[in-house]
C-alpha cells in the first residue's frame, strides 16, 4: 500500500490571518515573499534554508497559512507528525481568517481610491481653470500654445487615472471562503501516519469537496477506507484514483482483492 503524501507549494495569492489591525501590508508582502521562497528551497531539498525562510514569514506575520504549511511539511518530512498536524492546523485557521484581513485591506483601499479621485477632480478643475486663463490672457505665440499642450495632456493623464480608479469594485463582506482542499489533505497525511484513521479518512474527504481530480488523494483514501475495514468504499475511491491516470500499487490492489469483496468492477 501507498499513501501518497508530496510537498505542494499552496498558492499564496493569499492574504492571511491573525492581528488583522496590526499587520501592515508591506510586511504581509515580505512575509509571504519568504514564504514562497521557503517552499521552494524545500522542493530543492535545502531544509536548512526553508526552516530559516519559514521562521522569517512568521516573525513578520505570525498566522501566515504558507509558513505554516511549510513547516507541517517539514515536520512530516522529519516524522514529527504531532508537530505536523499541528502546523496544518494553524494553516487552516490562517486560512479562515484571511478573508476577514482580505476584505478589510481592499475595503480601506476602495475608500482612499474614492478620497483620489475626489482629489483628481478638483486638480482637473484646477487646470480646466488654468486653461481657461492662459487662452484668455491673449498672448499669442509658441509659449502659450506649449503651456495649452501641457495642461492638456496633464488633464488626459488624470482622466485615466480616474477611470482606472472608478473601476475598482466594491468589496464584498460576504466573501468569506473555506480552506483550500490541500489543507485538508496534509491534514490527512499527518493523522493516518498517527494512526487515527477515521479522522483522516474525514479530513481526505474534506478535501475530495475540492480535489476532484487528485489521483493522490484517492489512493490515500482507498487505503484508509481498507484499514477502517470500509471495503466497498476503497474499491470506488481505487478504481476514481486509476480514473484520474494514478497508478496504483499492485501489492496494495492485491490486498483488497483478499478482503473478499466485490470486484472493482461492481464497485460503486
Amino acid at each position: 500500500m501507498r499513501i501518497f503524501v508530496g510537498v505542494a507549494v499552496v498558492v499564496l495569492g493569499a492574504l492571511t490571518a491573525v492581528s488583522a489591525r496590526d499587520v501592515e501590508e508591506r510586511d504581509l508582502r515580505m512575509a509571504m515573499g519568504y514564504a514562497q521562497r521557503g517552499l521552494s528551497a524545500l522542493q530543492r531539498g535545502n531544509v536548512a534554508r526553508a526552516r530559516e525562510d519559514f521562521d522569517r514569514a512568521l516573525s513578520k506575520v505570525s498566522g501566515l497559512p504558507d509558513a505554516h504549511t511549510g513547516l507541517g511539511h517539514l515536520a512530516m518530512r522529519e516524522r514529527r507528525f504531532e508537530d505536523a498536524l499541528r502546523e496544518y492546523r494553524l494553516a487552516e485557521a490562517g486560512w479562515r481568517d484571511m478573508t476577514s484581513l482580505r476584505v478589510r485591506m481592499e475595503t480601506e483601499r476602495y475608500a482612499r481610491s474614492r478620497d483620489e479621485i475626489q482629489r483628481l477632480r478638483s486638480l482637473q478643475l484646477e487646470l480646466a481653470q488654468a486653461a481657461t486663463r492662459s487662452q484668455s490672457a491673449g498672448a499669442a505665440g509658441t509659449t502659450v500654445s506649449l503651456a495649452a499642450g501641457q495642461l492638456a495632456r496633464q488633464q488626459m493623464e488624470i482622466e485615466a487615472k480616474i477611470r482606472s480608479l472608478e473601476a475598482m469594485n466594491v468589496p464584498m463582506a460576504d466573501t468569506v471562503k473555506d480552506p483550500p482542499g490541500d489543507v485538508f489533505f496534509f491534514q490527512g497525511n499527518a493523522l493516518f501516519d498517527l494512526k487515527r484513521t477515521e479522522e483522516a479518512i474525514a479530513a481526505w474527504e474534506a478535501a475530495a469537496q475540492e480535489m476532484r481530480k487528485s489521483g493522490p488523494l484517492q489512493n490515500n483514501l482507498a487505503v484508509a477506507y481498507w484499514k477502517a475495514g470500509r471495503i466497498d468504499d476503497a474499491w470506488a475511491s481505487l478504481k476514481r484514483a486509476e480514473a484520474l491516470g494514478f497508478k496504483v500499487n499492485p501489492s496494495f490492489r492485491a490486498d483488497l482483492e483478499r478482503a473478499g469483496t466485490a470486484p472493482p468492477s461492481q464497485a460503486r
